[in-house]
């Protein structure tokens, strides 16, 4: 069965929390890069644009954080589908 890009998205996050805190963490991107014109944030890896641009940049920990607030955006969408 294929996933979705935000159970894929969802699968990742459950990894991430597996990667040690100093190291960099698996991008977010899932290759459906479109911003929605209603959110500031991408329709396929809930990103803000702010968010992907800095990605590469981000140390480890701000990395997390994103991850973090993905979580609940991916808890969010979920819940509306």
């Amino acid at each position: 069965m294929n996933m979705t890009p935000w159970q894929a998205l969802q699968q990742r996050c459950l990894e991430v929390a597996q990667t040690p805190h100093d190291q960099a963490c698996a991008s977010p991107c899932m290759s459906v890069c479109v911003m929605k014109t209603d959110a500031d944030e991408c329709w396929g890896c809930l990103r803000t644009l702010d968010e992907v641009a800095h990605w590469s940049i981000y140390t480890p920990a701000e990395q997390r954080g994103v991850w973090h607030r993905l979580s609940a955006r991916i808890q969010q969408h979920f819940q509306q589908a």
